[in-house]
């Protein structure tokens, strides 16, 4: 009885496995492609400059 149910398992674990190993599954190409996002140039620096002077506040 048990020697019946090893063999029926160890059938079935082989059938299994020629199954999975027979049925190759569809080959995917997988391409990585790289984008090189270029910003555009900034803007020519102002000629003029503005400086801002804060006075220290007494508490």
């Amino acid at each position: 009885m048990k020697r019946a149910i090893i063999l029926g398992s160890a059938i079935s674990v082989l059938g299994l496995m020629l199954i999975s190993c027979s049925s190759t599954p569809e080959t995917t190409t997988t391409t990585t492609r790289q984008t090189t996002v270029t910003a555009p140039p900034p803007p020519p620096a102002s000629t003029t400059t503005t400086t801002t002077h804060m006075s220290g506040g007494g508490y």
